[in-house]
């Protein structure tokens, strides 16, 4: 499928779906374009079989810094561009068309949710059975289709696995068919978190309505921004106005309530390893504590050019479940909501917090998603990441010289303006 940067991922899905196709990788909401997924990140469920969005992109069409336009592709002469555009967030090149692979697909998902209850370690564990080793476009058929899942407490998880099923498997008798799509029906995490009562069960969803399954609710952040936002009376008379937009939401905050989210909220996506998950949620918990937790499996390609995500070094000396010659199998871990500490009126430092996070991905060998905010330091951002294919290309075609680097497209910092962390911390606690 090519189409222009702008498209969003409903508009992906609406054209393609009724045909019986969809993308590898359709991020859930819908407001999410296909450049911002590029550019920056897009994950979802089916991560585990395709890897990220821009993952399955076959080409891009790019302006350059000095004006003209190049097809890059993975095997042409622009493939160092094609490999160095994936979270460069428009410092390379300005993204005008992108080429990405389709999937046939079926009417329905099947969608199993599972309760799981025990320690941390345990709930890593079950989440680790979900998933087994895979290629891209072939897996054996305990594999699901889609899997995620979300941690409710320290104690209690739902894992959530997907596989295409047909309408005439859907319709048959017994079977139970929910439409969560409608703007009257419960959120999709609340239906997960109903598992934790009702324990194992299974249930058929219209595969699209599926694939924007956290759109209404914006994943459990809804909750935060309307707390009566699931009560059955606001859903049925107000619910088709739900989710409000992100970008609107943006452009009317003020500096004031920005700073507000900042120490009060926590945002931040960690990618990880998949056999570091216990030590993960282990550390999200004793410096965050925060519930729910998103946790979505990725398998991050085999790269070794320079690009700023890639393996882990000689991980196929040591491979896990889920790693393969071409991939090693990694996880997304989801921190979106307000940390528990707030909400018992503790002192809870956001800046503090993420910094150590931050500490901790680069001790890991670990990445944190850059559509958060970033406390690091550009002497940190680069331990974190991979320079070394993204200066070249920013050198060879003329960027360095036409666009910002992206470090200070992300951060909090400006060129030139940047504080040592103790000069700032101190600084915050002066005031």
């Amino acid at each position: 499928m090519k189409c222009e940067p702008m498209v969003c991922m409903s508009e992906v899905s609406a054209a393609v779906i009724e045909l019986g196709l969809a993308p590898e990788v359709l991020p859930e909401l819908d407001d999410l374009t296909v450049g911002g997924v590029i550019n920056g990140y897009g994950i979802e469920g089916t991560s585990h079989l395709f890897g990220l969005f821009a993952d399955s992109c076959v080409a891009y069409e790019l302006v350059l810094g000095d004006g003209s336009l190049v097809r890059a592709t993975a095997d042409n002469e622009y493939s160092d561009l094609f490999y160095a555009v994936p979270w460069s967030h428009g410092s390379i090149g300005l993204l005008v068309g992108a080429e990405f692979r389709l999937t046939p697909i079926k009417e329905y998902m099947r969608v199993t949710y599972t309760p799981v209850t025990g320690s941390l370690d345990d709930i890593a564990s079950r989440y680790r059975l979900a998933f087994q080793p895979s290629t891209r476009h072939s897996c054996e058929e305990k594999v699901p289709d889609f899997i995620e899942a979300a941690l409710f407490s320290d104690t209690t998880a739902v894992i959530s696995t997907g596989r295409y099923a047909s309408k005439e498997e859907a319709m048959r008798k017994g079977n139970v068919i929910n439409e969560i799509g409608w703007w009257y029906k419960p959120w999709f995490y609340t239906i997960m978190q109903s598992a934790l009562k009702r324990g194992n069960f299974v249930e058929y969803v219209p595969s699209r309505q599926y694939h924007h399954r956290h759109t209404r609710s914006l994943y459990w952040e809804g909750a935060l921004l309307i707390p009566f936002g699931n009560h059955p009376l606001f859903r049925f008379f107000l619910g088709w106005l739900m989710p409000p937009k992100v970008s609107l939401l943006k452009l009317t905050m003020t500096d004031s309530l920005r700073n507000y989210y900042t120490e009060r909220h926590a945002c931040q996506d960690m990618l990880i390893p998949a056999r570091k998950v216990p030590e993960a949620i282990k550390f999200v918990h004793e410096n965050f504590e925060t519930y729910p937790l998103w946790m979505c499996p990725h398998r991050m390609p085999k790269r070794r050019m320079g690009t700023m995500l890639d393996c882990e070094p000689e991980y196929e000396k040591n491979m896990e479940p889920g790693d393969t010659e071409e991939a090693q199998m990694w996880t997304d871990v989801g921190i979106w909501t307000v940390p528990l500490p707030v909400l018992r009126n503790e002192v809870w430092n956001g800046v503090e917090a993420t910094r150590s996070m931050e500490k901790w991905l680069r001790d890991n060998r670990s990445y944190q998603c850059l559509y958060a905010i970033s406390e690091q330091s550009e002497e940190e951002f680069w331990q974190m990441f991979d320079r070394t294919l993204y200066d070249a290309v920013r050198k060879k075609y003329g960027a360095d010289c036409n666009f910002m680097s992206v470090y200070y497209k992300i951060s909090k910092a400006k060129k030139g303006q940047i504080l040592p962390y103790s000069n700032s911390v101190a600084s915050k606690k002066t005031q």
